[in-house]
This record gives C-alpha cells, sequence and structure tokens, in this order.
C-alpha cells in the first residue's frame, strides 16, 4: 500500500534492482516535462525520498508500469506461513 495520496494498494510484480528513484524520470503533464522521481514526490505530496540508490518496485498494469520506491509502501495482507512465526511477527512490530 502507498504511504501517500490516497493509501492505493497495489500487487508487486518485481523488484527492479537496476532502478533507482535519483535516476527514474518520466513525463509530467500536458506538455511532456521530464521530471524525476523525486522531485515529483516532492512536489507532488510533499514526500522526502531519503534513500536514493533504493530499487524500485514494479507494478504491472494495463497501460503502463508503474514504479514506486519501497520506502513510501507499506506491506498489507501478511501471508497465513509469515504470522505463524512468532519471531517473525515480533521483528516486524
Amino acid at each position: 500500500m502507498a504511504c501517500y495520496g490516497h493509501h492505493k494498494t497495489y500487487k508487486v510484480s518485481s523488484v527492479r534492482f537496476d532502478m533507482c528513484p535519483s535516476t527514474c524520470k518520466f513525463e509530467q503533464g500536458e506538455a511532456g516535462t521530464t521530471i524525476s522521481m523525486v522531485q515529483y514526490f516532492r512536489q507532488q505530496y510533499d514526500k522526502q525520498i531519503l534513500h536514493l540508490n533504493q530499487p524500485l518496485f514494479e507494478i504491472k498494469q494495463k497501460r503502463q508500469n508503474i514504479y514506486l520506491p519501497p520506502e513510501l509502501c507499506m506491506l498489507v495482507g501478511i501471508p497465513q506461513k509469515v504470522r505463524e512465526n512468532k519471531k517473525t511477527v515480533a521483528a516486524m512490530r
């Protein structure tokens, strides 16, 4: 789940170790200006990305893929095997 904006829930299809917030750029708005991921989150959501070299989550969608920095996301829907392991549950708290 994204920890900004409308807190949408996404299904992560892969972790892209070859991409990071400091180098990820995309087009924004009707003019098609290029903006970095770091600038985008600062302008749109007032969120500062602290770890500039972290890998990105890739979310596959019908029209285009979305890339999100893990530090602005949280895990929801913990699998049963993880919930049964008391050590793991204690470490998550």
